[in-house]
Formats: structure tokens, sequence, C-alpha cells
């Protein structure tokens, strides 16, 4: 298998992975009638800008950033399937393929501890993305800088109390858009330490060749991926801090190395049963040892309104600059920002 994978093979691995699930769990895995199925959409309608030039993303368009639909499935008390399509439509592209975004069974092997087989989600960018939130404007630190995917084909395990939470995962580093398999696996481990009253403490670390090292290709280095957060989060109110140091997560196969790093602060407060105010601010170094003098810059400002069970609504201004020596890059976009739960 080479990098890049066609579409009908990334299709059977998912397809795959699922049915052996399924069969592993018998004859009558869909003998109960207790399946779920749901949709979510994220769509903007937005005015984009760039200082620097132009281009055809200029100004208003509607995006589809992301639309899933979701069926769970529960076998018994301890197992479960889930699959999750995902597909977007952006501004001057055409439509996406329709990824499995989930495709596992999961057991659960008490009220702490489960076990999923397939395309689940990596620990820490999931734990993140709830302490972060918003979700459905933008993604946080690490996807958002595509130094990190949020599913990927294996192996996942999770333990949870009420002051320890423990996750490990054995990938194949390949992530859910195009899978594949290399010579060895990735392992992702993620800890967090419930602080009681809203506060976390979290680390987490990644390390493998991201399915690159098939068969007779060269690979020179590992990627690596530590996280740290600090973070509260109540019904009213999140705050929060996360550092991300990413070394050769774009150089596996080759021979000059490379790192970045970055750091995102975030904060909102529920001023109203229905509308929350949010603020969100990034600061990276996409080459530390390349090209050090480079640095991105990300603003976010916005207020949500929960419209209804179904809706919920965010006006929402972005602003994202990047500048070294020689480069001074600057995009801004207003406009309004909805989820659709189905």
């Amino acid at each position: 298998m080479t990098q890049n994978f066609s579409r009908s093979s990334s299709y059977r691995l998912n397809t795959g992975l699922l049915l052996i699930s399924t069969l592993f769990l018998g004859s009558n895995a869909w003998a109960k009638n207790s399946t779920d199925v749901s949709a979510q959409v994220f769509a903007n309608l937005s005015n984009l800008q760039l200082n620097d030039r132009t281009a055809d993303t200029e100004g208003w368009a509607v995006d589809v950033k992301r639309f899933y639909l979701d069926v769970n499935h529960a076998v018994d008390d301890k197992w479960s399937l889930r699959v999750t399509t995902d597909a977007h439509f952006l501004r001057q592209q055409s439509a996406s393929d329709i990824w499995f975004r989930h495709a596992y069974a999961q057991y659960q092997i008490d009220e702490q501890q489960f076990v999923k087989l397939g395309v689940a989600e990596l620990p820490w960018i999931d734990y993140i993305a709830r302490r972060v939130g918003y979700r459905y404007v933008d993604p946080s630190l690490s996807p958002k800088n595509r130094f990190a995917v949020p599913t990927d084909p294996g192996v996942h395990y999770g333990f949870k109390n009420s002051d320890f939470s423990f996750a490990a995962a054995v990938v194949t580093g390949s992530g859910f858009k195009k899978p594949r398999l290399g010579d060895s696996v990735d392992v992702e481990l993620t800890g967090v330490w419930h602080l009681g009253s809203g506060w976390d403490i979290a680390s987490g670390y990644y390390q493998g060749k991201r399915a690159l090292d098939k068969d007779d290709r060269a690979t020179f280095h590992d990627a690596k991926r530590w996280n740290m957060a600090v973070s509260y989060m109540t019904k009213q109110m999140r705050f929060g801090v996360e550092y991300a140091y990413n070394d050769n997560w774009t150089h596996v196969t080759q021979v000059s190395p490379d790192a970045s790093d970055g750091w995102s602060a975030w904060a909102s407060y529920r001023f109203a049963p229905s509308y929350s105010a949010f603020a969100r601010y990034d600061r990276t170094h996409p080459s530390r040892r390349l090209n050090p003098t480079l640095e991105r810059e990300y603003v976010q400002l916005g207020m949500d309104w929960k419209a209804t069970s179904y809706l919920t609504v965010a006006l929402v201004a972005k602003q994202s600059e990047a500048a070294d020596l020689v480069l001074s890059q600057k995009q801004t976009e207003i406009g309004s920002w909805t989820m659709w739960n189905f």
C-alpha cells in the first residue's frame, strides 16, 4: 500500500472493521430493537477577507463544515455498535468524499472501563474538544493546525472514575479519511486528574510512524506529540489553557528534522439560560527548526444562542495572522455559525 490510498480501499478497510466486529458479536447482533439514528450539521454563512491577495474564497458564502449521520445500536448490556459518516461542502470546492468517522464495536467492561475495536476517537482530541467547546465554530489547537486527527482505526481503551481518567489507543496512525496499514502501529496515551469543582489537569502523548513505513519506504523519524492542559468547566462557565509540542509530525519520511509548538487559551460564560459569550486565542510556531521566525496567531470572539433543542446559532468574528521575516498574511471572517441536531 502507498500513502495515496484509493477511495475504494479506504471504504473497504473501514467497512471491513465494522463487519468483523458485527460477525464477532454473533448472528443475533441486531435482534434487539435498540437502534438510535441521528444527524448533526455544522454550517456557517460568513464573509471572508484576505489582506495580501485575492481569491475565489473571499466574500460571502455558505460552508457546511461537517455533516454527520450517526447510527448507534445496543446489542445488550455490554456490547454496542456505532457508525458515523462524515462529509463537508466548503466554499468554492466540490463536495468531499463520504468518510467513516466512526465504525466500531464497544465492549463495556464495567461502569468505569470500555474497549472499542475499529475507527474510534483518539483520547486527547476527544477530551480537549469537550473542554474547549464550540467545535462547530473551529476544532481545538492540534487538529486545527493539522497535528492530530480525531479518529483512527485500532484498539481503544478507556477508564474513568471521579478522581482520574486514563485512555490508550493502539492505532494505524493514518486517520479516518485515508485509512491504511503501515509496518508498525502508533500509540496515544492520555491521563486526566479531576481535581474537583470543575478543575482538570491533563496530559497526552503520541508516538508512531503515521502509517508511512509500509514495505521498503524509508522513514527517518517518529512523529511525536505532547499535550498538556489546565481547564475549568461547569454548566455556566469554562476556561483553560492547552500547550502542544509536535516533533517531526510532517517529517517522518524526510531527512531534515522539524518541530512545532503552540498554545491556546479559551473562555466562555453562559450569562442567560440560552445565551453565552466565548473567546479564544491561539499562538503557534509551525516550523521551529527550519523557519523559526514563522509565527501564527488566531483570535475568535462570539456569542451563541440555543434557539431550540436542535438548533444553536452563533455570531462570530475570527482573525488569523501569519508572519516571519518576509511573510505577512492576515485573514478575517465574520458571520453566523450554526449547529443542527436531528
